[in-house]
């Protein structure tokens, strides 16, 4: 996946606790959740333990509104948490 990319949530996104907003427009109300990949930079935190997931941080740009990150909306700490991981987001087809 790279900048420019069509995306959207996944189901494994989706079921995450804080999303549950979310999930119930997408699977409820059958919203669109359609985005676009701005950028792709390393995680700056990487450790030994630290999955192939979690090494590159994904930031969208939603074109109808969507999550401001993979914790869904933060806005204590927005700008620190607003990226997805890779399982966060598929292709749209």
């Amino acid at each position: 996946m790279k900048a420019g990319d069509l995306v959207t949530l996944s189901t494994y996104s989706l079921m995450t606790e804080p999303m549950w907003k979310w999930k119930h427009q997408v699977w409820h109300e059958k919203k669109n959740l359609i985005g676009v990949v701005v950028k792709v930079v390393d995680n700056p935190v990487i450790r030994s333990y630290t999955s192939e997931n979690q090494k590159k941080y994904y930031f969208v740009k939603w074109i109808n509104g969507g999550p401001e990150g993979r914790w869904a909306s933060t806005p204590f700490n927005a700008p620190l948490t607003s990226y997805f991981y890779r399982k966060d987001l598929k292709f749209v087809k």
